[in-house]
């Protein structure tokens, strides 16, 4: 499937003073002592010195191949306010990237982002190497709230799979992609908790989600939850923006929860438990907390992880019962404070997927985690 800038994208770009914009220079720099294959870039759009809208863009390293740059317009305003890359980075070096504003990228789309499929409040997010599926407040299907499920794809059907899935039964094996996780009432991958509640627990909640962009590079879903309350008594309201790389598999994660009545709780997030784990890791001073294992009546064994800042890290917790998993709590504790901003990466693994196994996995876990914890630096040339 080829991505084209429709006419009316064109025009908004001629407006802002784009369309016969001249190539601009911007330097990369890896910190890391090891290369980034795949390195995902994200930058304010103000690095390009002129203002754009949403679409992607063709860039160049000297000597190589053109790849896409995707900016993408996050509020909504018309104008972008990031723009994203994949590409590879020897190890802690600069790379100067060329950028061409006046030249649309027009190869084929890499990832998708839909809010609703085969259910109506069921979001998702593909990518050539992996599918995530992300059950919402008041789910019709499951009890909880902001909870991942994951699909997995063998290396030989690596490529974008929604459409191809339609038909397919993906619970059981196939050639497009399985379904490798049980969701249930659990945590799941990633399910968000505050204090001693999820978001599920506020009767009068509302949930709203949208696409943010879907692209060559990145695809990204939005979520607003409202009148978030917590059984102490504490009322919030809670954005959720996630988004998934072209040739990686995971997602990166952005909370932010606003406080309408605030009480001494923490906000955090989890991973469902396995009966019979191959590995469970929890490691504050790497910022991983992660799980490896079977599960009853699914094909071959598979992790998941979360991945946070350990200068943000305050203790772990165990959620009992229907709502079972593994979880830890983060700082600042919320009261008194009107807004609180979270980042984290979130790792589905399946052994047949061609990305990681039960004795690669933690390894592929801590490359992510360092990644996440330096990421690559962006600066004007």
């Amino acid at each position: 499937m080829s991505i084209r800038i429709p006419l009316l994208t064109i025009a908004i770009l001629a407006a802002v003073g784009i369309a016969s914009a001249a190539p601009v220079n911007i330097a990369l720099t890896n910190p890391l002592p090891t290369a980034r294959p795949n390195a995902v870039v994200v930058a304010p759009a103000e690095v390009l010195g002129i203002p754009c809208a949403h679409g992607a863009m063709t860039a160049n390293v000297a000597g190589g191949r053109a790849f896409p740059v995707q900016a993408d317009d996050l509020d909504g305003d018309g104008v972008a306010d990031e723009i994203s890359m994949v590409l590879d980075l020897p190890a802690q070096t600069s790379v100067t990237v060329t950028v061409h504003p006046d030249a649309p990228w027009e190869d084929e789309s890499l990832t998708d982002a839909r809010i609703g499929w085969r259910y109506e409040d069921y979001a998702v997010l593909d990518t050539d190497r992996a599918a995530y599926g992300l059950y919402g407040v008041f789910s019709s299907h499951f009890k909880g709230c902001l909870q991942w499920d994951c699909y997995g794809k063998r290396p030989e059907a690596w490529g974008l799979s929604l459409d191809a899935l339609d038909g397919v039964n993906y619970h059981e094996d196939n050639d497009v992609a399985v379904d490798y996780l049980i969701v249930g009432h659990t945590l799941a991958l990633g399910g968000v908790i505050l204090g001693d509640g999820r978001p599920v627990h506020g009767e009068n909640a509302t949930y709203e989600q949208s696409v943010i962009c879907t692209g060559p590079v990145r695809g990204g879903i939005r979520v607003e939850v409202t009148d978030f309350t917590t059984p102490s008594g504490g009322r919030y309201e809670l954005t959720a923006r996630y988004f998934i790389y072209a040739h990686n598999d995971f997602l990166d994660v952005r909370y932010e929860l606003r406080s309408l009545e605030g009480k001494p709780e923490r906000f955090g997030a989890g991973i469902r438990k396995f009966p019979d784990p191959g590995h469970l890791l929890r490691s504050p001073t790497e910022g991983i907390l992660a799980i490896w294992g079977p599960q009853e009546g699914i094909i071959g064994e598979a992790g998941l992880a979360v991945i946070f800042s350990p200068t943000r890290f305050q203790a772990w917790t165990d959620r009992p019962g229907e709502e079972g998993g593994h979880a830890f709590f983060l700082n600042p504790p919320l009261q008194g404070r009107e807004k609180v901003e979270y980042q984290m990466r979130y790792v589905g693994a399946w052994e047949h997927g061609g990305v990681a196994t039960k004795e690669t996995f933690i390894p592929h876990l801590q490359e992510l985690a360092e990644r996440f914890h330096q990421p690559v630096s962006v600066s004007v040339r």
